[in-house]
């Protein structure tokens, strides 16, 4: 989220610098993304929070924890004029699941022109076009509330109505930019007359923008099914700011909000008149009631709160607190934290809002839980990172396959979900080998490719599952040259396992490996077969050649010395020092400042050790002999 720090003061009365409100924002949560220029703060969204999409959000927060109060901007809540004969914009829903709020509004008699300096500069210090009033108004209040809002020009309409349905097959739009983009049957439309007028939440088109031209507008404010919006803005590859913000959880009672504040900035830039029209919202959410138990953000936080400053957080944040007592607060989450689920939400705003750095450092009373990740578990994962090193790609394939008469022990399913899926497989090689095809298909010659997967048998009533390693190399080369190449990966896992006495027995084209008397699975011509229980019971710690690790300090050495002097005869003398790791010239400038034919050089000094005194000692030695033997004035 982009904010520009003139803009943000609009709402909070702060003194702050761009650097302080960077930290004071981190510590919300909000960290930034790019370093600060000192005009926009550009943060990273990381949570759920469909309000830090909106400079205000973000605001409050931060008015929050710096105990200041947040300042609203003017709306205008009056209504407007009830229209007339021919004046209403009739509003048909026809897919009532994908919308769940269509605020309108109609004004008539505006005067379109270039927006004011202060609203031009505000929009593209945030990184937005400037067009002409009336479209800088809804997009300057989507980047002060959240709310996305579209406003239509009423006399290119065919008819006066707006009807929001999915698409119809084979039907297509084209954008404001002017790309045509056939839709699917799933794709929320708004239509006037069967003419396409934008993509639901996502873009408009050109046919009923704003220009210099206009006089009468609809304005609108939609809240609609997010999933549906995020499935068609991906599928579409359509990313807006407005896309940005529907495709998150807001709530509908924010379409309101939005456009009373934008009637505000219609009317007095505008001006004109507006009146009442539709506003489609059949059901109407109930605020959300939530308990808040003082035992539970002790337990959390290890801290006791005063309920002075827990109900001061509360309210800056715009909870409502219908009840309190002793032990508890029943609270109204407000309508646009659509991310509150849970009681633990609401202590998460209270120890975000006191500052995370003011919770105690505690050491741990009783010792830490056990260890219980199953050691299968974990010897799989350094499996799949060996196997990965070598160049494999790794698949995860449907173990249900089709029952073959000849395989006498595969488990048959009584409830088969198809006819091609009615049995478990006995073998991952015939799964796998669906993605070397795959990967054929798509003209790749070679593909090396691992499952670790289970296999399934029955013997009479017994049932059995097996957990193994499948590896499959299929390449352009002969049989023997696939073979080599599997036998290169498998002697790359032993070596990883510290396996060096596999033993080979062949059985017919295939070879079955052992260690000692542990069957360890089997090398086939197109494939290899591994049991990762037997594995685990034979691999060993291997041995590595660990260099030592040294830390090393590093000193500057600032000279000062003649324009004509050489600096290579300093710098060798230098590097040849005892302890002397490493020397690099970091800087080299000439300045009136330094004196008349005189340059100033900086080296970079690695001294090979950590002992602080050693290199003091070196480092003095080293500055007396540039100072007596080559003339310089040194600067430790």
């Amino acid at each position: 989220m982009k904010i520009p720090v003139e803009w943000l003061k609009e709402y909070i009365d702060i003194k702050k610098s761009p650097n302080e409100l960077a930290e004071a924002f981190t510590a919300l949560g909000l960290m930034l993304d790019k370093p600060t220029d000192g005009v926009v703060l550009d943060l990273e969204h990381r949570m759920d929070r469909s309000d830090w999409l909106a400079i205000i959000g973000c605001a409050r927060d931060l008015a929050a924890m710096l105990g200041v109060p947040l300042k609203l901007p003017a709306a205008h809540a009056q209504k407007g004029k009830m229209p007339g004969k021919g004046q209403l914009v009739d509003i048909k829903v026809e897919a009532p699941d994908l919308v769940r709020r269509f605020n309108t509004r109609v004004f008539r008699g505006l005067k379109v022109g270039e927006s004011p300096k202060w609203l031009k500069e505000r929009l593209e210090t945030y990184g937005m076009h400037a067009i002409n009033n009336i479209v800088d108004v809804t997009n300057y209040v989507m980047i002060e509330y959240g709310q996305p809002m579209h406003a239509q020009d009423l006399k290119k309409f065919d008819k006066q109505e707006i009807v929001l349905r999915r698409a119809r097959t084979d039907e297509g739009i084209t954008t404001l930019d002017g790309t045509f983009i056939k839709l699917d049957e799933d794709t929320l439309v708004l239509a006037e007359n069967s003419n396409l007028i934008g993509i639901g939440a996502i873009v408009g088109t050109q046919k009923t923008a704003v220009d210099q031209t206009t006089t009468d507008i609809v304005l609108d404010a939609g809240n609609y099914d997010q999933a549906n919006i995020r499935r068609t803005a991906r599928q579409l590859k359509i990313y807006n700011e407005t896309v940005l913000r529907t495709d998150k959880f807001l709530h509908p009672q924010l379409t309101q909000v939005a456009i009373e504040r934008a009637t505000k900035l219609i009317l007095d830039l505008a001006g004109g008149e507006y009146y009442e029209n539709v506003d489609y919202y059949p059901n109407p959410p109930q605020p959300k009631q939530m308990e808040l138990r003082t035992n539970r953000i002790s337990q959390i936080s290890g801290m006791d709160f005063e309920q002075e400053a827990v109900r001061r957080i509360l309210t800056s944040l715009d909870y409502k607190i219908v009840e309190e007592d002793d032990v508890s607060w029943q609270l109204e989450v407000p309508y646009f934290r659509t991310d509150v689920d849970v009681e633990d939400d609401v202590v998460s705003d209270i120890l975000r809002i006191s500052n995370y750095a003011n919770i105690p450092h505690t050491p741990i009373q009783g010792a830490p839980p056990k260890e219980i990740t199953s050691k299968i578990y974990a010897f799989e994962e350094g499996l799949r990172d060996i196997l990965v090193a070598l160049g494999l790609h790794e698949h995860i394939t449907d173990p249900l396959v089709q029952h073959g008469a000849e395989a006498k022990n595969q488990i048959v399913l009584e409830n088969a979900p198809t006819a091609e899926k009615d049995a478990l497989r006995v073998s991952v090689t015939e799964t796998l080998m669906r993605v070397v095809a795959s990967y054929r298909k798509h003209g790749i010659k070679e593909a090396s490719v691992f499952e670790l997967g289970n296999t399934y048998a029955r013997d009479g009533a017994k049932y059995t599952e097996t957990r193994v390693l499948e590896i499959i190399h299929a390449g352009s080369g002969s049989a023997v040259e696939n073979t080599a190449q599997l036998k290169s990966i498998v002697a790359g896992i032993f070596a990883e396992l510290g396996l060096a006495n596999v033993a080979y027995k062949k059985d017919g084209n295939s070879a079955k490996m052992y260690v000692r008397d542990v069957y360890l699975g089997t090398l086939k011509p197109a494939s290899v077969t591994l049991h990762t229980e037997a594995l685990l019971s034979v691999a060993q710690r291997t041995a590595r050649v660990v260099y030592q690790l040294q830390n090393r300090i590093a000193e500057d050495l600032s000279l000062l010395l003649d324009m004509k002097q050489v600096g290579g005869e300093i710098f060798d003398f230098v590097k040849h020092q005892p302890l002397v790791w490493k020397v690099e010239i970091t800087q080299e400038y000439t300045d009136a400042k330094l004196g008349d034919n005189k340059k100033s050089i900086t080296l970079k000094v690695v001294f090979d050790t950590q002992d602080q005194p050693k290199v003091n000692e070196v480092r003095n030695r080293i500055i007396a002999a540039l100072e007596k033997d080559f003339g310089v004035k040194v600067r430790a």
